[in-house]
């Protein structure tokens, strides 16, 4: 089936709960469900072994897309004095990134900054970004500035990651950041679940009307429930988030990024929550194709 988007499975489908998946079999669901690419966990630069199979294995799937999420520290106080080597980590990380795929593809970074300005409160709205001040604001534009520099030099692309709690916490707090590092490859991204308990975060549309949105990049799709706090991840269809509502909005914007199909903390059967995923998502563009009134944007003047 046509999508408009490249449908990329997320590695955290086989993390955790005592799984234990080689690359290639992880690769090889993806390409078996149809979907056309992978995105990596953080590979360390001196993990030569991870490196290598993994290159294998992308290489030998037959996927078109693959790209890395890339966790930074610096930002924090307590972090500062890790800066400098923090940016060294990041750009042998992208330098091993651009070999990865030999050729097959330009592979991207999906970059956030895991640094807590002030921590201590679990409320989403008191912490990450809205404890930053300036220091920190500059130790986090440092990183991306390094960040977007490397991907430049190899012609790569990449997004900054929403993630509650952390510094880059909402799509202001990374738009603030790319403008304050000056970015010219890396482009905002939005992880749905992330962005919904976040009431900082404006609801769709409003999102995307946020000056600097119109360049989004990355899309990660992920349904979960408030209960037990502060959440319980659950399979793409089954949770509080309309993200058929999402995908409309994306749509008619005429979005053509990622979508980045997630699975964090669900456990089970990876084949079954990879496979359970990219069916939602198709049906969502099967459901609006086929009778577009039951699009929630459809204008009926436009007959």
């Amino acid at each position: 089936m046509f999508i408009p988007n490249p449908l990329i499975l997320f590695n955290n489908h086989f993390a955790g709960h005592r799984r234990h998946y080689p690359y290639r079999t992880r690769l090889a669901i993806a390409r078996d469900l149809g979907y056309d690419g992978y995105e990596f966990h953080p590979i360390e630069p001196e993990d030569e072994a991870a490196w290598s199979e993994a290159g294998e294995a992308f290489r030998a799937s037959g996927l078109r897309h693959t790209g890395m999420y890339v966790v930074a520290r610096g930002a924090a106080d307590s972090e500062a004095g890790q800066l400098e080597e923090e940016i060294r980590r990041i750009e042998r990380i992208i330098d091993r990134l651009a070999r990865l795929a030999g050729g097959i593809s330009a592979p991207f970074l999906n970059l956030t900054i895991s640094s807590n300005p002030s921590p201590g409160s679990s409320k989403y709205t008191e912490s990450g970004s809205a404890r930053a001040e300036a220091r920190h604001w500059e130790r986090a534009a440092r990183i991306v500035k390094a960040a977007d520099a490397a991907l430049a030099a190899r012609s790569l692309q990449g997004n900054l990651y929403n993630h509650v709690w952390f510094i880059l916490d909402t799509p202001q707090a990374i738009l603030r950041v790319l403008e304050q590092a000056d970015a010219r490859v890396l482009r905002p991204g939005i992880a749905s679940f992330h962005a919904h308990f976040h009431e900082g975060v404006p609801d769709a549309p409003d999102l995307f009307r946020l000056a600097g949105m119109d360049r989004l990049g990355y899309v990660a799709l992920l349904n979960a429930l408030p209960a037990p706090p502060p959440f319980r991840t659950v399979p793409i269809d089954e949770g509080q988030i309309d993200l058929a509502g999402l995908l409309a909005v994306l749509w008619h914007r005429n979005y053509r990024g990622p979508i980045v199909l997630q699975a964090y903390d669900l456990g089970g059967d990876p084949y079954v929550t990879a496979q359970r995923s990219i069916q939602y998502v198709r049906e969502v563009w099967a459901r609006f194709q086929r009778n577009p009134e039951l699009d929630p944007l459809w204008d009926a003047s436009s007959r």
